[in-house]
């Protein structure tokens, strides 16, 4: 695995989550690469030692920032193959799902492949959430691509031909992404990866969906997106 892939972790402030995350890749990766582009302020980054010395992984720490631009930081220095970008909060289910979105994606040979998303945290409305955006994925999928950020495994050098992420949009830039790759070379499998409740517990659970039904019907007009507050998102 370790000569196929590398794994890119954008990472602010995640004291909390990124532990549970590194212990699950510890049964996953083994010697595998994995660069987190950090730019955090709490204890992040003494919880990412503390792991790579438990587990013996084979972290790189490199600078962060905006999620666009954290996300292609750790790009730039990847020279394997595929690109698996995964996100500090993620959690997984039964260890296979890394090593089976890799079979999948050589013997289809793909350009990109997504999961489904699952709720850890046992919150229902979240659950019910998840389970409705999972539908709307699963229908467009053949129309619009879309990998969520939180695991996107890509090719490297379609990444890098599209240009990475794009760095004018602070959230959704995994979808602006996404959209550009031929549906006929992406996939979701039928695995999850794990998030909590956060997100929808700080901007309201009707204020999530308004904001992601908004965003998906606006995802062609340029000045939606140069006008959007992304504050009540990120902050």
């Amino acid at each position: 695995m370790k000569k196929l892939i590398t794994i890119v972790i954008p990472s602010k402030n995640e004291e909390k989550y990124i532990g549970y995350l590194l212990d699950d890749l510890s049964k996953q990766v083994e010697d595998t690469r994995i660069i987190i582009a950090d730019s955090s302020s709490d204890k992040t980054r003494s919880i990412i030692e503390q792991k790579r010395l438990q587990h013996n992984l084979n972290i790189e720490v490199i600078s962060g920032g905006p999620v666009s631009q954290a996300k292609n930081n750790g790009a730039k220095l990847v020279t394997t193959p595929y690109i698996l970008f995964i996100d500090a909060d993620v959690r997984f289910f039964n260890n296979k799902e890394i090593i089976e979105s890799i079979k999948y994606f050589e013997n289809h040979n793909l350009d990109l492949l997504g999961l489904y998303i699952k709720c850890y945290d046992n919150d229902i409305r979240t659950k019910i959430g998840f389970t409705i955006f999972n539908f709307c994925n699963w229908i467009m999928q053949h129309f619009v691509p879309f990998a969520v950020g939180a695991f996107m495994l890509v090719r490297k050098d379609k990444f890098d031909k599209l240009g990475g992420f794009p760095c004018k949009y602070q959230t959704s830039e995994d979808f602006f992404l996404s959209k550009q790759f031929d549906p006929k070379k992406f996939k979701l499998l039928k695995y999850h990866f794990g998030q909590d409740s956060r997100r929808f517990r700080k901007m309201g659970y009707f204020g999530m969906a308004k904001y992601l039904i908004k965003n998906f019907l606006n995802r062609n007009n340029e000045k939606y997106w140069d006008k959007i507050d992304y504050s009540n998102y990120w902050d």
